[in-house]
């Protein structure tokens, strides 16, 4: 029979965003038994969620439960993930029994555990940005790229490699003061002609060896994607609130974490995201917010007093210890 060595509530109870209509999330991490170790048949994952169809959301009141093996959530923490990371941090009154001595070592030494990469955090905020961001300087930078390859087509003609038609563009992306667009050479590994050159423009990168008009049709669909994202702005229609609130949290954990190395739940500003929650904020001001916060977030990793990498020794010098026990108190 597995040991569970901590038992946590999780999800909006936890941040203090939770509304009558919330379900209730519990997360929790366990010790397998000694068979499971010794046949090497560990189950890392366990879950009683309920089976739902696609999009389902769960109702007011159910539970949804979900525990990981010692060593699972280890690797997980290593990793940066935000729900491990959140975990790390739950606070005592969030934990439905007394945890494990293993789990309050684990939570003595998180300094040894985290790390600036917080990998997930920042990936996840970076996604989010891209996702929901309708900052006036994309939708104008990427208007700009699309008249250039508009009027480069006119000029050269849509088959002439973009390398080709490069005369001026550089000057055009001063000139024009766009924000989020380069060139930039990009190295691909077993290329011995070395790195290739290519334009971005918000966070789409085309090879000079294009077309102009493969290259004006990428950058084409982009400014069509943010047309239609302030359409919908402005109609308040189609807006995953819930993951717009998510991804305001992260963004908020990932600067406490990596600028004091800690996270505070519930979160200090959970009537804030609340409201982003369930609708009550403008959804391009939220889109803004969230660019801004993946700036902070940036710059907050690269001052970070965090350690580099997770200290892995120690992770699995307490694993060693955690199924030892398993094994021989068995």
């Amino acid at each position: 029979m597995v040991h569970t060595i901590v038992e946590t509530r999780f999800g909006s109870v936890l941040y203090g965003t939770s509304t009558p209509a919330s379900d209730e999330d519990f997360k929790s991490v366990f010790l397998p038994d000694a068979e499971e170790i010794l046949l090497q048949r560990i189950k890392t994952t366990l879950s009683n969620r309920r089976a739902k169809a696609e999009s389902e959301k769960n109702v007011a009141g159910e539970e949804d439960r979900e525990s990981f093996a010692f060593h699972r959530y280890l690797s997980l923490l290593a990793e940066g993930q935000t729900l491990a990371l959140d975990m790390l941090f739950a606070p005592r009154w969030a934990m439905l029994n007394e945890p494990d001595p293993i789990w309050c070592e684990l939570v003595a030494n998180r300094h040894r555990v985290i790390s600036r990469s917080a990998a997930s955090f920042v990936g996840y905020c970076r996604t989010q940005a891209a996702k929901y961001g309708i900052k006036g300087s994309r939708v104008h930078a990427v208007r700009e790229i699309v008249a250039w390859f508009d009027q480069a087509i006119d000029q050269h003609g849509h088959l002439t490699r973009l390398r080709d038609a490069l005369e001026g563009l550089p000057e055009f992306i001063v000139d024009q003061k766009l924000e989020h667009t380069a060139l930039i050479e990009i190295d691909h590994p077993g290329r011995a002609a070395g790195p290739v050159l290519h334009l971005e423009c918000c966070d789409r990168k085309v090879p000079v060896t294009n077309t102009l008009k493969d290259c004006r049709a990428v950058f084409g669909r982009v400014f069509d994607q943010y047309g239609l994202r302030s359409l919908q702005a402005e109609r308040q229609e189609n807006i995953d609130w819930k993951a717009l609130s998510h991804a305001v949290r992260v963004g908020n954990e990932a600067i406490e974490l990596l600028t004091t190395g800690f996270i505070t739940f519930p979160l200090p500003n959970a009537a804030h995201v609340l409201a982003i929650k369930r609708g009550e904020r403008p959804y391009q001001e939220v889109g803004q917010e969230i660019e801004e916060l993946l700036e902070r977030v940036e710059a907050s990793q690269l001052i970070s007093g965090l350690r580099e990498t997770a200290d892995t020794a120690f992770m699995d010098e307490l694993t060693i210890r955690a199924y030892h026990r398993a094994v021989c108190g068995s």
